[in-house]
Parts: C-alpha cells; sequence; structure tokens
C-alpha cells in the first residue's frame, strides 16, 4: 500500500517519541533493524540509538543544564537542542544536522565517523564553490560554542551528506534495438557518469571513455562496482558477452567522474563533479546515486537546477530507493532534473523505488520510470562476489540501475536532435513513455520509457501539468506545448485521466500544424467540496501517435489562520511545541514557539492541537483540543487547568531515572492507513520539585496518554535531613572505586576545592560541598584540581564529597577520588542546600552502592487525555527477567547497557549503565514489551570489540524467565531472527526467495537463545556454498555471509563456513575460529524469504561470571532448526571436548540433552557438536577456545 508521510512533529526532551505506522518493503534484499551506538551532533551533544531510532540524549559537557526536542518527521528521529531552535528556525541550520535517523543510515554514527562533515555557504557559492568544513567530533562543542553562522560570514551552515550508489531483456523492454535500427545509437554524444568511477580494463568499457576524474582521493578505479555496472547499462559494447549485455547508447562517449568512493560519498565530491561534467562539455549526466528526502532547496538540487539552466545539459537521477511516498532523495528533488523511477521487467512497480510527490510542496517527482529490476551489466573486477553472472557481469537492482537506461536513450535523442536542448530531451522522453497500468503518477511519473515510440514519433509534448500545492479557489492554469517536427498537420484528441472529477479541465482537441506548435491549457476550477489530492496524466492521440503528461495537484481551499495560545503556568515562558493534525488525512504538521502563541496557516477542515509547554521553572504541561476551522481560528491551550501526572512502584528504594517519558498520542482512525501524531516528554517523573502536568482533553477516538518510565535504585542517592527533609534530584556517581555504604555528616562548604577555602572550614566527619563562585557563569576547575582538592579533604577528615556537576569528569576517568564524590546535576538544587547552610547547620546522607539490583520498564497507556494522572504499579503485577551480566571484557573498557521499550506506537530509552559482572531482576509491565536490551563494552580508541543484544519480549504478571548476557560459549545464532526493516517482517539468518540463498548468520553470538550478537566487524572468514557436492557459491571476506545465486529445482546443499576474529576482543579470548558446516535440502520457491533448515547447537554451561570452568562443567546441550524452517525430530547428538585447541579431541556422553564436561587443567576447552535430524539435515560445529579453564 502506500504510505502517507505526514510533516508531524512529535517531540520530547532528552528522549523519545510518537511512530509513524509501518512503511511499505524498502528493500529487494531488506535490512535487518541495526544495532545500538552513539551519534556526536554538530553541537557536541551525543544521541544514543538503537539502530536509527534514537534512545536517549547525552548533553556535552558544559551543556548539561541544556535541554534537546525530540520528535519524529516523516519517519525519522530528531534532536534539537534548545540552543540550536533560533538557527534551526531561521534557515542558518540545515535540518538533516538534526536528523538522527538519517545521520545513521548516512554511516554518520561515532562508530564510523570521526568528524561532523559540513559545507558552509555563502551568497555566491553556487559559483564561487563549496567549501567544506570537517569539525572533529571530539571539538564539536568548542566549536559549537564559539560559532555563529552570522559570526563567521556564513548564510547557512549543510550537512556534507553522504551519497551512495542507490541488459539484455530490459535493452529491448524500452525499444532501444529499434532506436538502432533507425541508425541512432547515441553515436558522439557525451554522457557524463558521475558514480564510483569504473573497471578500466573491462572490455565493455575499454573503448567507450574519453575522459576520467577523480573527486574522492582514492583514483577513478571503481572499488565498489556501482559505477562500472552503470556505466555500461549507458554505453557499454557488450564485448565480453559477445554483444548480449550490449548497453542502451553504445555509440555514446562517456565522461568518468569518480564522485563516490568505496564507502560512498560526500556532498561537495558530488557538487565538484557536477561542475566538471558541464565543464567537459557534456550532453547528459546519469547521477545514479542521492542523499537524503528533500523538498529540493538543498545545495545540490539548486546546483542541478543552476548548471541545467547555464549549460543545457541534462540532468538524469535516480529517484532513490526509500520505497515510499514523499520520498525522492536528493539531487533527484532538482526542477530540471529528470528524475527516474524503477520498474520491473514485467513493467511493475518495484517496491523499493521511491515515490513522489516532492516533499513539502507535492511536486512533481519522478517523471519516468525505468527497468531497474535485476539488471545484468558489466562486474569491475573481483567485486560484487554476491551479484555476480560469471565473471564479467552482476545483475544488481535499484533506482540506480532504471537511470543509466533513461541517460542512454537521452543520447539516443540528443544524437537524433542535436541541436535540442536537455529541456526538450526531457519534455519528448516523458511524453513519449509508456503508461503502466494499476500505478500511481506518483509512481511512475508518465509511465515507463520507451526510446522506440521517442524515436519514431514526429510529435512531442513540452511541459507537465503539476500544479503544486495550491490554495483557495482561485483559478489556475498550466500550458503544454505540442510540437511538430512532420510535414503533416497532427490533430490530436485529449483526454484527462485523473482520480478527481470536476477539478480540471482541458479542450477535447488540438490541431498541430507542420514544422509548427499548438499550445493547449489544462485549467483547475478547485472548490471547497473537491479539495484535496489529485493525479493523472493528459493522454494525447493521433493513430499510433500516443503522448503522455503527467499531471498531479494538491488543492488545499482556503488558507485559515488557526492561532494557538500556550501560556505557561509561571508566566515565564521557555519553548513550547504545537502540533496540528486534521482528522480527516491524518496529516500533520507543527513548529516550536519561544512566546505564548502560535499562528499556523491551514486548510478548513476539522483539527486536532497537540501540545506540550516546556516552562524555565522545569515544569511541562501536555494539553490537547479538537477545533472545527471554518475561518480564522484561536485556542488556548488552558494551562492552569493542568493536573499533575505522577509515577510510582511499590519498592521504597526505587526512583524515578532519565531514561523513559511520557507520551501524547493522535491516532484518528485507530490503526487505519491515517497516520498518527504525537509527542513524548522525554525522562521519568521530576525529582527536582519540577512537576509534569496535563490538561483534560477532548473526547475523541484515537487520543492516549502513555506513559514509560524507568525506575531503579541509584548508585547514589543524597538525602538532606532536618526540617524539611528533601532529596537531591540527580547524585551522578562515575567512579570505578567501590565507595560502597552510607556517609552521614554535617554540610560544610568549600568554596571551588581551592586550597584556602578548604583550610579555612572545619570538614572534620563532615560531609562537604563545592560550588561555584558564579552560579550564572560557572568555572569548571580541571578534574585534577578537584581530586587534589578532594585528597586534601580527606586529610583534614572529610567523610564525603558534594560537588555541582563538573563536565571536566569523565565516567571511566583514570583519576579517582581519594572520598565518595557525588556530582550534582541540577544547580538549582546545589544552590538550594548551600542557602540553607547560610541559614542552619545542615546534615545529609549520601548512600551509595555498585550496582542496582533492580530495573523497572513501565509502561501504561491511558484512553484520552486525563486531567493529571496518577500511573501505580506493583511488582507483583510486573513480569521480571533475572539477567546476569558476564564479564567477558577486556581491560580498561567502558562497560555499557541500554535499553529500549514500547508500549503501543510510542517508544522509550535508557541507559542502564552498570558495573560488571552483575546480577539484577528486571521488572517489566505486561503493556510494555523490552524491545531491546543490548550491553557491551568500548575500548579506548572508541571501538568496540563487543555487544549482545537481547531480543524482543514481552511479560505477563507474574511471569519469570532468566538471561544470561555474554555467556560462553560464542558461536553461530540461528534464534529468532530480527524483523526486516521496511516490511516489518521476519528476515531469517539463512534463506532462499526463488533461485538465491541469502546469508547472515551471526558466528559469534552469546549461548543465550534470547540475545543476539550481530555482525563482528573485525573477523574475518570465508563461506563456501555447494549443492549436490559441486561448489556453487563462495565468500572469502566474511563468515556465513553473502547472496548466491543456485540452480533452480531441489537438492542437498553444504554450507561450510568459518570464522576467525583477533584475540583482543575478549579476555579471556574466547572463541577465536569458529567452523560450521551445515548440510540441508532446498527447493526452488516463491519471492518469500524462505527460511532455510539450518540446525542450532545450543549450549548452557555452569561457568563462572568470567566464562571460566574451575572444574568438570554441568550444563545441556540442544538442537533447533532455524525459526520458520520446516523442522523435524533430531536423530542424534554428539559431543566432543579438546584442551588443545583441537590437536586431540574427547567424546562428551550427552543424556537427555544433559553433559558433564571433564576438568582441564588451565588454558581453554574446545567444543565440536554433530547433529542430524531424521529428514537428513546436519551440522557440524566447531569451537575453538570455547571457555577458559582454571
Amino acid at each position: 500500500m502506500y504510505r502517507k508521510r505526514s510533516a508531524a512533529l512529535a517531540a520530547a526532551l532528552l528522549l523519545s517519541v510518537a511512530v509513524a505506522k509501518p512503511a511499505a518493503a524498502s528493500g529487494t534484499e531488506p535490512q535487518a533493524v541495526g544495532t545500538p551506538g552513539v551519534v556526536t551532533l554538530i553541537t557536541g551533544d551525543q544521541v544514543v540509538v538503537d539502530g536509527d531510532r534514537v534512545s536517549s540524549v547525552r548533553m556535552a559537557k558544559g551543556r548539561e543544564q541544556l535541554r534537546a526536542w525530540r520528535y519524529r518527521l516523516d519517519g525519522h528521529d530528531h534532536v534539537v537542542p534548545q540552543d540550536a531552535v533560533a538557527d534551526l528556525k531561521a534557515g542558518k541550520l540545515d535540518k538533516r544536522l538534526f536528523d538522527v535517523t538519517g545521520l545513521v543510515q548516512q554511516g554518520y554514527d561515532d562508530r564510523n565517523e570521526p568528524t561532523v562533515p559540513t559545507i558552509v555557504t555563502g551568497a555566491n557559492v553556487l559559483t564561487a564553490g563549496v567549501n567544506a568544513v570537517y569539525i572533529p567530533k571530539a571539538e564539536a562543542a568548542g566549536r559549537w560554542r564559539e560559532r555563529g553562522s552570522a559570526r563567521l560570514g556564513a548564510e547557512k551552515t549543510w550537512l556534507n551528506g553522504r551519497v551512495r550508489p542507490t541488459l539484455d531483456e530490459s535493452v529491448k523492454q524500452i525499444g532501444a534495438p529499434k532506436a538502432w535500427q533507425a541508425g541512432f545509437r547515441g553515436d558522439g554524444v557525451k554522457v557524463a557518469v558521475l558514480d564510483t568511477g569504473y573497471d578500466t580494463a573491462h572490455p565493455d568499457l575499454k573503448s567507450v571513455v574519453d575522459t576520467s576524474a577523480d573527486f574522492t582521493g582514492e583514483g577513478v578505479r571503481d572499488l565498489d562496482g556501482h559505477g562500472t555496472h552503470v556505466a555500461s547499462t549507458i554505453a557499454g559494447s557488450g564485448a565480453a558477452s559477445q554483444g548480449r549485455y550490449q548497453g542502451v547508447a553504445p555509440g555514446a562517449r562517456l565522461l568518468v567522474g569518480k564522485v563516490l568512493g568505496e564507502f560512498g560519498g560526500r556532498e561537495d565530491w558530488v557538487l565538484n563533479g557536477m561542475r566538471w561534467a558541464v565543464a567537459q562539455g557534456a550532453d547528459v549526466v546519469n547521477m545514479s546515486l542521492g542523499g537524503g528526502v528533500t523538498d529540493g532547496t538543498d545545495l545540490m538540487s539548486q546546483t542541478v537546477n543552476e548548471l541545467s539552466a547555464a549549460s543545457g545539459t541534462l540532468f538524469v537521477i535516480a529517484a532513490g530507493n526509500y520505497g515510499l511516498r514523499e520520498s525522492v532523495g536528493s539531487p533527484g528533488a532538482a526542477d530540471r532534473a529528470l528524475t527516474v523511477a524503477n520498474v520491473t521487467k514485467q513493467d511493475k512497480l518495484n517496491l523499493t523505488s521511491s515515490q513522489g510527490p516532492r516533499l513539502g510542496d507535492f511536486g512533481l517527482k519522478p517523471e519516468i520510470a525505468g527497468p531497474g529490476t535485476d539488471i545484468v551489466a558489466a562486474r569491475a573486477a573481483g567485486l560484487l562476489p554476491e551479484y555476480a553472472v560469471g565473471d564479467s557481469y552482476a545483475r544488481l537492482s535499484g533506482t540506480s540501475m532504471a537511470s543509466p537506461h533513461v541517460a542512454g536513450a537521452a543520447a539516443i535523442l540528443a544524437q537524433q536532435h542535436p541541436d535540442w536542448t536537455g529541456e526538450q530531451i526531457k519534455n519528448a522522453l516523458i511524453g513519449s513513455s509508456r503508461r503502466l497500468p494499476g500505478i500511481s503518477t506518483l509512481a511512475q511519473g508518465a509511465g515507463r520509457l520507451d526510446i522506440a515510440r521517442g524515436v519514431a514519433q514526429q510529435v512531442r509534448a513540452e511541459g507537465v501539468a503539476g500544479f503544486g500545492t495550491v490554495w483557495g479557489t482561485t483559478e489556475s492554469r498550466r500550458e503544454i506545448t505540442y510540437v511538430n517536427s512532420g510535414d503533416k498537420p497532427v490533430t490530436l484528441a485529449l483526454d484527462l485521466e485523473v482520480d478527481r472529477k470536476n477539478v480540471l479541465s482541458v479542450q477535447k482537441s488540438v490541431t498541430v500544424p507542420a514544422g509548427g506548435s499548438a499550445a493547449v491549457t489544462v485549467t483547475a476550477r478547485p472548490t471547497v467540496q473537491t479539495a484535496g489530492e489529485l493525479t493523472g496524466v493528459l493522454r494525447a492521440r493521433a493513430g499510433d501517435v500516443v503522448l503522455t503528461t503527467p499531471v498531479t495537484g494538491q488543492f488545499n481551499g482556503e488558507k485559515r489562520t488557526l492561532t494557538v495560545k500556550v501560556p505557561p503556568r509561571s508566566g515565564e515562558s521557555f519553548q513550547s511545541l504545537v502540533i496540528v493534525q486534521n482528522e480527516r488525512t491524518g496529516q500533520a504538521f507543527g513548529d516550536f514557539t519561544s512566546t505564548d502563541s502560535l499562528s499556523l496557516t491551514v486548510p478548513s477542515g476539522p483539527y486536532r492541537v497537540l501540545g506540550l509547554i516546556a516552562e524555565l521553572t522545569g515544569d511541562n504541561t501536555f494539553f490537547a483540543q479538537r477545533v472545527e476551522v471554518a475561518g480564522d481560528t484561536t485556542v488556548d491551550a488552558n494551562t492552569m487547568a493542568g493536573r499533575p501526572i505522577t509515577v510510582g512502584v511499590d519498592d521504597p528504594d526505587a526512583r524515578s531515572q532519565l531514561g523513559g517519558g511520557f507520551g501524547l498520542l493522535s491516532d484518528p482512525d485507530e490503526s487505519g492507513p491515517l497516520e498518527s501524531a504525537g509527542i513524548l516528554r522525554g525522562g521519568g517523573v521530576p525529582r527536582n520539585g519540577a512537576r509534569l502536568y496535563s490538561v483534560a482533553g477532548p473526547d475523541v477516538r484515537g487520543l492516549s496518554l502513555t506513559n514509560l518510565s524507568y525506575f531503579n535504585h541509584p548508585w547514589a542517592l543524597t538525602t538532606v535531613s532536618g526540617a524539611g527533609r528533601f532529596e537531591l534530584g540527580e547524585t551522578y556517581f562515575p567512579w570505578t572505586t567501590d565507595f560502597t555504604g552510607g556517609y552521614t555528616g554535617r554540610l560544610v562548604g568549600v568554596g571551588e576545592a581551592d586550597r584556602a577555602s578548604i583550610e579555612a572550614a572545619d570538614v572534620s566527619g563532615a560531609i562537604a560541598v563545592i560550588t561555584p563562585k558564579n552560579w550564572d557563569d560557572p568555572v569548571y576547575p580541571p578534574g585534577e584540581q578537584l581530586m587534589s582538592g578532594v585528597e586534601l579533604l580527606k586529610q583534614k577528615g572529610a567523610r564525603a564529597v558534594l560537588s555541582y556537576f563538573n563536565p571536566t569528569i569523565d565516567s571511566g576517568s583514570a583519576a579517582e577520588p581519594a572520598l565518595p564524590t557525588g556530582l550534582i546535576f541540577d544547580s538549582a538544587e546545589l544552590r538550594r542546600v548551600q542557602n540553607l547552610m547560610a541559614q542552619r547547620t545542615v546534615e545529609a546522607t549520601m548512600s551509595v552502592r555498585p550496582n542496582s539490583p533492580v530495573a523497572y520498564f513501565l509502561g501504561q497507556e491511558v484512553k484520552g487525555l486525563p486531567g493529571g494522572y496518577d500511573f501505580k504499579f506493583t511488582k507483583a503485577g510486573l513480569g521480571r527477567i533475572e539477567r546476569r551480566l558476564i564479564d567477558t571484557m577486556p581491560a580498561n573498557t567502558y562497560r555499557f547497557g541500554a535499553a529500549s521499550w514500547t508500549v503501543g506506537p510510542m517508544r522509550a530509552g535508557a541507559d542502564v549503565e552498570s558495573k560488571w559482572p552483575q546480577r539484577r531482576t528486571d521488572y517489566i509491565s505486561p503493556a510494555a514489551a523490552v524491545q531491546l536490551f543490548d550491553a557491551g563494552a568500548f575500548l579506548p580508541d572508541g571501538r568496540q570489540p563487543y555487544s549482545e543484544i537481547t531480543l524482543p519480549v514481552r511479560l505477563q504478571a507474574g511471569e519469570k524467565r532468566t538471561s544470561r548476557v555474554f555467556a560462553a560459549p560464542f558461536g553461530p545464532e540461528l534464534t529468532t531472527p530480527p524483523i526486516a526493516r521496511g516490511d516489518d517482517k521476519p528476515l531469517p539468518w539463512a534463506y532462499r526467495s526463488r533461485d538465491r540463498i541469502s546469508l547472515m548468520i551471526p558466528m559469534f553470538s552469546d549461548s543465550d537463545p534470547g540475545t543476539v550478537s550481530y555482525f563482528d566487524p573485525s573477523h574475518t572468514g570465508t563461506t563456501v556454498l555447494s549443492r549436490n557436492g559441486k561448489e556453487v557459491g563462495r565468500g572469502n571476506d566474511r563468515a556465513a555471509l553473502g547472496t548466491f545465486d543456485v540452480p533452480s529445482g531441489a537438492g542437498w546443499f553444504t554450507l561450510a563456513a568459518e570464522a576467525v576474529r583477533p584475540t583482543g576482543n575478549l579476555t579471556p579470548a574466547l572463541s577465536t575460529k569458529v567452523r560450521s558446516e551445515w548440510r540441508f535440502h532446498s527447493r526452488s520457491g516463491t519471492d518469500e524469504r524462505a527460511a532455510l533448515p539450518l540446525l542450532d547447537i545450543r549450549y548452557a554451561l555452569d561457568l563462572d561470571d568470567h566464562n571460566t570452568a574451575h572444574g568438570p562443567v554441568r550444563g545441556t546441550v540442544s538442537v533447533a532448526h532455524q525459526p520458520g524452517a520446516p523442522s523435524a525430530n533430531v536423530r542424534s547428538i554428539g559431543v566432543e571436548v579438546s584442551f588443545d585447541d583441537g590437536v586431540t579431541w574427547q567424546r562428551v556422553k550427552v543424556a537427555g540433552g544433559k553433559l558433564e564436561l571433564p576438568a582441564g587443567t588451565t588454558g581453554f576447552a574446545s567444543l565440536r557438536a554433530t547433529a542430524t535430524d531424521v529428514l537428513g539435515n546436519s551440522v557440524t560445529e566447531t569451537i575453538t577456545r570455547a571457555y577458559a579453564v582454571k
């Protein structure tokens, strides 16, 4: 189905947000939901993500007291720090700088990119060149403090986005052989290919490339394979296939500009390549590449428009492979680009093809479709082994493959009509395209490319009937001109084929004189009753002449001003977010405001107004109203009517933490096709006196308030005793030293912990309080000064220390204090303590523990928006997981844990940091699904040697489970598969689709079937796939990873995978080599992903908290089939153990799945297991150094 993209803003302070409904499939070869990571923003703030969804936000040093808005827009999570809002609204900052989902998808997470890549533009950037600035992420916060686009003389700071690469049957499909027969092969036409370079030695390209240039610094040689494939689709000679895989325009001359490297490219590379292509005299430029979804105002799209107008060059650009409505990427969103969709060889829409309209203005994109599915073209030597069709060719799919078909066709027309401009060629290709039934204009444009018709027809249409977004009922017009290059007049019958009647009109026919032209006008006369979207085509026919002009428009009716008043409770506003949602369409839009009102332009109709008011006091207020807009309308949030929202659990030691949040969701048709919109206020129940409120909302369908809270026993808790006893909200305690215990004493101020202040104070038996001289502009002394001050305080007899939060102190820092030292996040709380000390003697207790023994992941949805609500939870009403974190990480690593959980479509996340090893009880609300618990470690150089992710779990009240994270042995994983991003269906670890086998088996997962480790990027390995004893596929880079074409029909297959990883990944170095050999039966199937019947060996061994055995080891071994595959009873299972890395083996008795492994001396134990089922499927799995022995 088509997915309606919404302009909904769903925002939060420091955390999560509302989600849109599932999208259509996003890839022929689906990708699994990714693993967690960190994204550093241009402000220096860090966003913790799971996959490409935001889990939590960590403000940078010196910015801890700032807040960040989080919202979800068009399926992407954004995080905007409060001090970036003004420049963002003013257009001085590219919104993609804060699009976290987009940053992850572009590979700009911290694991893959050490800088924040930007382009800084001034008034003359399009003609003066590109100023690329790469900001080291470690310096981002400092650079941001010194920044100011205006101060730097720049008009705007853009993200220097990552740009990625987005024939025998398809050449015939578009009619190219008929054009060749007519004498048009693109002879002499210059076509620039801006891509990944080309294989200079490939027979199909040796004689067709006139010149080349590299803009990546890698040299022009293709290190990816994409550019070679694209170039040969345009003009390849077919020499390596005796002409079978010839390009569309084999007479064209290629100009190859390498603008994409082995791992993609930067926008500045592409911009420079575009200018080079025009300077070289290119008639056509093919760009099978793209960045993120855009409205056409981005820098690359603007440059396409400028260069097209100045040179007459035609830019043919891939639409993109997002598979969604309103998902055409840059630079394909440019007005002057000819943007290409992807259809199959059966003239069906490929579900990955990006669809229009253009984001934001209902612009007409794409204009044409081309064959782009399973396209066979030249293969760069040694590359794309998983897509190989012999040594010289590869089969690829995507709009990247469709675009060069159109570019080749453009070269043919350029030869036929050397006097035509690029715009004329574009119009001729659009008008002569073949309309495909059952596919929307928003997906195919005018239709599929038909170059045979384009060459043969002597009449062409110029212009498109894209009305864009139209306000009011004023008549509007679009002119289409028909040009006749023949020697006889042609009378065309005109017919509008559109999906909304009584809006458009056109004359019934037009006569185009010989050698002349005639114009017709398509007139729109919208009314209030006919408001809405319109798509279709204008068809012009005269015998064999068929011309197709795409028609689109969004007719909104009269403009209305909707003013929303958002007065804060305190009378002193901070920032607010208002979302306005149309009840009929689900479409939503919104904006920030720093005043007490916001005015928005909307069409007439019924609306829901949602909002979150965030105040300087820390108070936050949700509100929702319904309003019928027939004229200019004002809505008042009625903030003072709000009542408190509270959360509690029956554990007196539990406290709300920063994770989680409270969500307000509006879903007008309750899980129907309309988009939902929502807001999430991130963080738990305030612990510093600030309050969360809600104003009672309207009684409407699909409105709900959701609580997503995270509680635990804090590592450090400070309680000020005496009259008016209170707790300090957050006491940060990042030290590794074990200070477990309770510390009670008088509170004594010691200034900034300078020697003079300490010497002047009586701190014996006291808790020293460190405060800045100037609260409005605190100076943060170096961490060494704090440490030396704490050392002096210890010598003076102090028991503990409280300090204002010092951002120069890192978690895991080598420097450790001599006394337990709590850092207070909220400066207002410490100022309160300082004021109390000035009035009387104040006593406090600081309690410290190494770990929280519990974690509460709570969630509940309440229908409607009540005026305040008390969310109450009891342990008896929760499910629980007894979780064991086993420590096998290298020394000097920073351990981490992160969780995300959902209630309905709302998602929240939290850092769950702990000291390892650890045993903890996780309590989970029945309404909440814990989607992910991730744990791992980072080395000092930033590398992540290992991580494990639990699979999604939902528990009932009283239900109990166990979880062993990082439990040895580490080996292949074939338990519950991940969900494919795009179609939300299971993505088996090994599956067959027709006659293609795809593998993505993790080779180093721990032994708990409820957890999985995604691919370890540091491992190397081999994969060999055989059928009936004959090798049919091989990969020499990674084990059990790749896609292989296999012969049709049924057969017995053998999959041999061997993986090796560095010994430093774990301590002790476990699973240094893993080898598995599977034998299984498989037959040809459908396009569905059919799981292969691979067997999975699963161990559960009684090892200590460091995966070490201290004598004989008892445990269990079991065998399971990959989920989703045909299952059968297990016939046999055998286990062997080796204490000399596999030189010699001892058989181990297995009875009823139970086993006892003999004691080793020192070193390691390796395991080898063999299993067979009654159908003949089998596996032999060998794990070298499965566990340590002492």
